[in-house]
């Protein structure tokens, strides 16, 4: 199967902080970029990565949908075009992309641990990101976007992510950067397909916990 690659461009706008009418936006299976020397909106990117999963697997998109974006102090809206899409971002956007994400910390109520996860993961990142559970500390190692090493309560590995994603109180922080050990450690598997297997198990473990489903 190809990848998946689509370019929609902003049609409307209306005091966004960060983009203007006719900047494009690349959305692939496995990462996001964005107009150039322009940072990456963690907003914009959680309304990308539920566009993906709604788009992943389907017919090609709708070039007649509208899709928005809002919640900061502006709102864009923007659509498929046929528009190519720059192929390499110069230095400056590299910088600007790499900052946005590097030391970025935020509470759980904002962004949810799926949400902090797709966004790296979108982001291609190499760092850790950290985590203050109300049922103590744990971390995801990634690389490239990918998911490398974990470690929350006294799991590790998958069975760490999968927990983690399961909490829904809490803090985070991110650092960019890997150890020696992490630059050539196998990854833990194929991102979306760890994600979604555990949010099928979060999905799972909250209707055996639903009183609805226990008998009288």
């Amino acid at each position: 199967m190809n990848p998946f690659t689509a370019v929609f461009k902003i049609v409307d706008e209306l005091n966004c902080p960060l983009y203007e009418k006719g900047d494009l936006l690349l959305l692939k299976d496995n990462a996001v970029a964005f107009p150039e020397c322009k940072p990456a909106c963690f907003i914009l990117i959680r309304e990308l990565t539920q566009l993906l999963f709604k788009l992943l697997g389907k017919e090609p998109p709708d070039p007649s949908n509208l899709h928005g974006c809002g919640g900061c102090t502006g709102l864009i809206k923007f659509k498929l075009t046929k528009e190519a899409f720059p192929d390499k971002p110069d230095t400056a956007t590299e910088k600007v992309t790499k900052a946005s994400t590097s030391g970025i910390h935020g509470n759980l109520a904002t962004f949810s641990t799926t949400e902090v996860f797709q966004a790296l993961n979108l982001s291609e990142k190499n760092g850790i990101v950290r985590f203050e559970f109300p049922a103590g500390p744990g971390f995801a190692v990634f690389r490239d976007g990918e998911f490398v090493r974990a470690s929350y309560q006294k799991n590790k590995g998958l069975p760490a992510i999968f927990a983690m994603l399961a909490e829904q109180e809490g803090s985070f922080h991110f650092e960019g950067g890997l150890a020696d050990e992490d630059s050539s450690r196998d990854q833990l598997g194929n991102f979306m397909m760890i994600l979604m297997e555990g949010m099928r198990k979060v999905d799972e473990e909250g209707d055996e916990g639903d009183p609805s489903d226990t008998d009288s």
